[in-house]
């Protein structure tokens, strides 16, 4: 049976994060969303990722966001933050909070960091915080790099596909998920009495083409009906 995920962004639509040179909540969600894309699509990967769009104090936040989690069922939690201290030029890093999870804080981070080039300043372990604590499953908390660090908002941004797809390899290899079969695709033609032709996909060792491609290349007229979903095509006379 797969291992189910829940993710979250953290902060909220009204109770927002930090914000300097980018802002916390907009970049948490854009992460969150592009790692359950590649766990879902990439992997066979299985699970939920939530952005509080209703709170309007930091404890209903908190708590709806909690509240989130443990109401599904799952094996592991993770909620992507961005950190923030003091406006600089210079970098500072990722690091990966964590209750009782050092090795995979420590796996996302190290790897975050070998993508991008950030500063790897590893796992911490953080008891109190309000997510890490109330969870009822294993979990972490990403800080990805510092908002308010110049060199860390260049990095991240150059690097952002790089790595989501680091957190999320670092995850399926902990919920055991697999990679799924790329689809091969081909160039192909398909031709009518050695002249006319029209393009085609090989995909998966069969030949695809367009209906309309088709019903041109036969001389028949197509009639498509959108809201039966169905495709007619007749004869010229």
């Amino acid at each position: 049976m797969t291992k189910r995920y829940v993710g979250s962004s953290g902060h909220g639509l009204t109770i927002r994060g930090a914000k300097y040179f980018i802002d916390e909540v907009e970049e948490a969600r854009k992460v969150t969303n592009e790692v359950h894309r590649i766990l879902t699509t990439q992997y066979n990967g299985a699970g939920s990722v939530f952005h509080d769009d209703m709170s309007t104090s930091q404890n209903q936040n908190l708590q709806t966001i909690v509240n989130y989690h443990n109401k599904q069922a799952r094996e592991l939690d993770w909620s992507v933050h961005f950190n923030a201290a003091s406006v600089t030029d210079a970098p500072r890093g990722v690091e990966v909070l964590y209750y009782d999870m050092k090795d995979l804080s420590a796996k996302v981070s190290a790897e975050i960091a070998k993508v991008s080039g950030l500063k790897d300043r590893g796992p911490k372990q953080r008891t109190e915080l309000y997510f890490l604590k109330n969870t009822y499953k294993p979990a972490i908390l990403i800080e990805v790099c510092f908002v308010d660090s110049q060199a860390d908002v260049e990095l991240y941004q150059k690097n952002f596909n790089g790595i989501c797809t680091a957190i999320a390899d670092s995850l399926a290899t902990y919920l055991c998920y697999t990679k799924k079969e790329e689809v091969k695709e081909a160039q192909a033609k398909v031709m009518l009495n050695d002249s006319k032709s029209i393009p085609a996909m090989i995909i998966d060792g069969r030949t695809h083409v367009q209906v309309r491609d088709l019903a041109e290349l036969l001389g028949l007229k197509l009639v498509y009906n959108n809201e039966s979903k169905i495709t007619k095509l007749y004869e010229v006379k």
